[in-house]
């Protein structure tokens, strides 16, 4: 295991069920060994009304190790790159403001960290059952007939092994980049994030983006296709900057890209 410090990075989106899913990964950090292991957990958290964010805050502070390292009201406009300022009218970016603020910060470290991205997946119950990556999910042992309410419990389960596995992803990042299960759970170095420039990756994203993508632009009336310049992010990353043109579907493609 290489000397690099590990730092955990938390999209928190204080709506309906955050506590039980923030409960569940807080719980793993801890059993893991993670909790102990990192230099701190930084949570930024995209809140409706200020008795959440306050309730968020009381959460939080029961653990040393957790900050609290952004915060924004849903219906104030998101700043979603600090140097020089990127702010967009459309503050529904789920977890992808935090990831490139995560990308800021790390620029900030130098590479002295290996960075996990964590957020409150399921906490607005997605029609995951509807999407493209359902029968992903199927294979690893949901039932086809599940509710998407279920389907989210299961990923949330599932996903629990970017945790549990640390020391396996931490050991894979001396030789990788990034180690990407999915719905934008990753670990990735600092040496990689340091490459990420904001006006660079969107001119490369419409040119070598998974063809279904490259039509998305910052600031697009629908918000998706603002959202979705960034999904998948770690691995995008990587083929910007080896000049890697991705193709549909880009699933194939993360475990040859680490």
């Amino acid at each position: 295991m290489g000397a690099r410090g590990i730092s955990v990075f938390y999209h928190l989106f204080a709506v309906a069920g955050w506590r039980s899913i923030w409960a569940e990964h807080i719980g793993r950090l801890q059993e893991s060994g993670l909790y102990e292991a990192c230099d701190g957990i930084r949570v930024s958290v995209v809140y409706e009304n200020e008795d959440e964010l306050s309730q968020v805050a009381q959460a939080l502070s029961t653990y040393a190790k957790v900050s609290l390292f952004r915060r924004r009201k849903l219906s104030t406009p998101p700043v979603i790159w600090p140097d020089p300022i990127v702010r967009l009218p459309d503050g529904r970016l789920g977890e992808c403001e935090t990831i490139l603020h995560m990308a800021h910060y790390a620029q900030q470290q130098g590479e002295v960290f290996d960075y996990l991205f964590l957020h409150t997946k399921g906490v607005t119950n997605p029609p995951l059952t509807k999407r493209k990556n359902f029968p992903y999910f199927v294979q690893k042992g949901l039932d086809a007939n599940a509710s998407d309410e279920q389907a989210n419990a299961f990923v949330l389960k599932e996903l629990n092994t970017v945790i549990m596995d640390w020391r396996d992803h931490v050991s894979a990042l001396e030789t990788a980049s990034f180690s990407y299960a999915h719905s934008n759970f990753f670990w990735i170095t600092g040496s990689l994030l340091r490459q990420f420039d904001f006006d660079d990756y969107l001119a490369t994203h419409a040119k070598q983006a998974p063809p279904q993508q490259r039509r998305h632009v910052l600031g697009s009336e629908n918000w998706n296709g603002t959202r979705h310049i960034f999904a998948l992010f770690p691995i995008k990353l990587h083929a910007f900057v080896n000049g890697v043109t991705l193709q549909q579907p880009p699933y194939e493609y993360i475990d040859v890209l680490r």
